[in-house]
């Protein structure tokens, strides 16, 4: 018969007083299964480490239970149960203090399915699962135009940025440190590794090991700044270890290379309609070429996933006439038409050279860039690009050499001039390569007072097989040209742009003539082809656009086109600028998204969602005045539009006037009666005027709304502490904790109400620590720690934690 192995007798599990805290919650709805009571509170004994295990105490006369939680033998805290009856008084107390200890083995049984045994981080599917969870948290946050959940005195609080990190490391050559040391010793070094980060990664942070020596953390409330930062502190760290095999006695040394991507800026489009356990697992795929372009770049460094389209690409494979392949795509946001500078690896690196033994020369070779390439075909993961300009024919383009970004129109080089068009090369579809076509773009655009350019891209794929793929494509392209260059005229001038796409220039033609054709194109190709294209087109003049920004207008009104229903057609407009500029937004770049969205309104007036996300956009940098009259514009216009009734009272509650505050948020009730976070800030103004009883129905009515649970739960607990209700305040403030990890406010109102109650100030304490950590900036968060600390008898760390604030 075989014996039963206790899962606990290694003692690899235990629970340090943190975690008991962090389970409060868990341990209390447990315990509450077996044993009625009215409230309860923690306590932790001070030196009780090493003495026997103490016997459970009913007081009757308190109707009080002081129950030791004990794990692996060994007493942990007291839970003091408070409003207990118990029939059996001399024997029912250690039942319930065996069933209580089975509620912690019950709780070490989850803290064992979550985390990784050799590092102690957590585990790939919990890391998954906390992503996507603050993933829903986000899209909350974006999808009501404001990251301010929380309200706190007269003024909207921000809770959080409306952004999350993932950072993602790989270290650098581990599996020849296996091959050479042996496993046990990788793991040794692994276990060191885990340790390393859970040490220089906050506490608010959730940390993976996600497989083998690859390991990822997730970063709430975090902007590419902090996720770079945090990266390099962890390479740098990494970088320090040092390690001596028993046998060899050789020291081994580590490195690790970092991605890290952000949200929601690492995502675009279609994407964001994802579930958000997908777009979780596109999260770390990007982050994970973030590594890739590290590794690429000669390992042990940081690469973002934003930064790999302008500065992280590289040439794979040079190709005959001028061609060559590179290493970047779709998934980078690659597109046709985008110009590169190429420069040799060599370009800005490290160089040095040895005069003697003694003597060392050292330096940096200069920028030296071979020419300018343009992408011709972009792929998923890779793409096609020519030569626009080389600097020196002697100097040809290398597998390796790298690549630069462009942005605008300028160019190092000077514009070759334009061959005849009999010498230019022209495919069956009588189409140019883009190449050439830009560089008779180049001089017609200077030449010509009005003209227009339409991109055309076919959206189907052909039917053929893998061999027959380019061909297949090529036919499809040749029949939509035919019947662009019907509808356009033979003046048009048309280039490839792409496997499935084309470009034509058309002079003397404005934005309305240019629509009629394209629409007619979309309907010919659709009535006689059978296929779908889309299309997206830009005139010069427009606002007061110049002449070398058509390309880039027609790019975004192709990606306008690309998200209509059919037909997918569009001429750059007021609703092309508004999807660039909530692009701009969301990567963090508010002035610029201000500047699209203020050109949207000179083109249309009467664009009700560019003027109420300028509003956003003025209330993002503090201008609150400016974004309320935006906000009274819009609703001068519509007065039932919900998203600007909402913000005129965000707007006007952050300026201190709540009585227009109040009548805008009941104005949007009456558009839209579960409108959560209105009912939350009329909440919030009954309770700064003392109404604490209004306030409280205000919020309950909002956590019946889906969604207004988890966003109550704090403003709940303040209110209940007002009105005297403890037990609530504590379940408000637990299930806040519980719904988000990271709240600091709930922290620090939990810390208060320990110390108010004149219970366990050591819990108080690591409350306190916490939201102190989360938030440093509070002065109020120190102050409360520094009584927990005065609570203890800790006098001298009390008076430290003074300097620090003070500092």
């Amino acid at each position: 018969m075989r014996t039963i192995k206790d899962i606990f007798a290694d003692e690899s599990l235990s629970f340090t007083p943190q975690e008991l805290i962090d389970f409060e919650h868990t341990i209390k709805d447990c315990i509450s299964e077996f044993l009625p009571f009215t409230s309860y509170s923690l306590f932790f004994p001070r030196g009780n480490k090493g003495t026997p295990v103490p016997e459970p105490e009913y007081r009757a006369e308190d109707k009080e239970l002081v129950l030791p939680l004990v794990f692996q033998d060994r007493m942990l805290c007291y839970f003091i149960a408070k409003g207990v009856k118990l029939k059996a008084p001399s024997t029912a107390p250690k039942y319930i203090m065996a069933l209580a200890t089975a509620v912690l083995e019950k709780i070490a049984l989850y803290k064992k399915s979550v985390t990784e045994p050799l590092t102690g981080l957590y585990s790939r599917d919990y890391f998954f699962d906390e992503l996507a969870n603050s993933i829903d948290q986000v899209q909350g946050c974006i999808a009501h135009g404001s990251c301010r959940a929380g309200v706190e005195g007269n003024t909207a609080e921000m809770a959080f940025s409306g952004t999350l990190g993932v950072i993602f490391l790989d270290l650098d050559n581990f599996q020849t440190i296996n091959e050479r040391y042996g496993y046990l010793t990788g793991d040794d070094i692994l276990s060191e590794v885990g340790r390393l980060l859970s040490m220089v990664c906050p506490k608010y942070t959730t940390v993976s090991r996600f497989a083998n020596d690859k390991f990822a953390v997730l970063v709430p409330d975090a902007k590419p700044r902090s996720c770079f930062q945090l990266s390099e502190v962890i390479r740098s760290g990494i970088s320090k270890l040092s390690f001596t095999d028993d046998i060899t006695k050789d020291t081994i040394t580590l490195t690790g290379s970092l991605g890290f991507v952000n949200y929601p800026q690492g995502l675009e489009g279609g994407q964001f309609r994802r579930t958000p356990s997908e777009q979780a697992r596109m999260l770390v795929r990007k982050a994970r070429k973030g590594v890739g372009v590290s590794k690429d770049q000669g390992r042990n460094r940081v690469f973002g996933y934003g930064d790999i389209l302008t500065k992280g690409g590289r040439v794979i494979e040079k190709l005959p006439m001028d061609r060559m392949v590179v290493s970047i795509g779709e998934t980078v946001g690659a597109k046709v038409g985008q110009r590169f500078l190429l420069r040799a690896p060599k370009s800005g690196a490290a160089a040095s050279a040895t005069l003697s033994q003694d003597e060392r020369l050292s330096g940096r070779y200069p920028a030296m860039y071979k020419g300018e390439v343009v992408l011709v075909e972009v792929q998923e993961e890779l793409s096609f690009a020519e030569v626009l300009h080389i600097a020196d024919p002697t100097w040809t383009v290398e597998p390796g050499d790298r690549l630069k970004l462009i942005e605008g129109d300028e160019s190092l080089f000077a514009v070759q001039p334009e061959v005849e068009d009999a010498a230019v090369r022209k495919d069956a579809a009588r189409l140019v390569s883009y190449s050439d076509f830009a560089a008779h773009l180049t001089t017609v655009r200077q030449e010509s007072e009005q003209f227009g350019l339409s991109l055309i891209r076919i959206l189907d794929q052909p039917a053929d097989s893998d061999d027959n793929y380019q061909e297949a494509m090529d036919q499809m392209v040749s029949g939509v040209a035919n019947i662009a260059r019907a509808v356009l005229g033979d003046k048009a001038y048309g280039g490839r742009f792409g496997l499935n796409g084309m470009i034509f220039f058309q002079e003397d033609v404005d934005c309305e003539t240019l629509m009629e054709r394209t629409l007619e194109i979309e309907k010919r190709v659709a009535d006689t082809l059978s296929f779908k294209v889309s299309i997206g087109s830009s005139c010069y003049p427009f606002l007061n656009y110049k002449r070398a920004d058509i390309l880039e207008n027609c790019r975004k009104a192709l990606d306008h086109a690309m998200l209509l229903p059919e037909p997918c057609v569009a001429v750059f407009d007021s609703i092309s600028l508004n999807l660039s500029a909530d692009r701009r937004f969301m990567d963090g770049d508010v002035y610029g998204a201000i500047d699209e969205f203020k050109l949207a309104l000179l083109d249309d007036d009467e664009n009700l969602l560019a003027r109420n996300s300028l509003g956003i956009c003025f209330a993002q940098l503090g201008r609150f005045e400016d974004a309320r009259t935006h906000f009274e514009e819009v609703i001068a216009i519509d007065d039932k539009d919900i998203l600007a009734l909402y913000n005129l009272g965000w707007a006007n509650h952050s300026l201190g006037d709540l009585k227009k505050a109040e009548a805008a948020y009941r104005q949007c009730l009456k558009a839209d009666p579960a409108h959560v976070y209105s009912l939350m800030r009329l909440g919030s103004i009954e309770e700064k005027g003392g109404n604490y009883k209004k306030a409280a129905e205000l919020y309950k009515q909002a956590m019946e709304q889906p969604g207004g649970e988890r966003m109550v739960l704090r403003p709940l607990a303040r209110v209940s502490y007002v009105l005297g209700d403890i037990e609530d305040t504590r379940e408000y403030l637990h299930l806040a904790l519980n719904a988000d990890h990271n709240d600091h406010q709930a922290m620090h109102l939990l810390a208060r109400l320990y110390l108010d109650q004149g219970e366990d100030p050591q819990i108080a304490e690591v409350l306190a620590r916490q939201s102190s950590a989360l938030s440093p900036g509070k002065d109020i968060y120190w102050d409360v720690l520094v009584e927990a600390l005065e609570a203890q008898g800790k006098s001298e760390e009390a008076a430290k934690v003074k300097a620090r604030a003070a500092g």
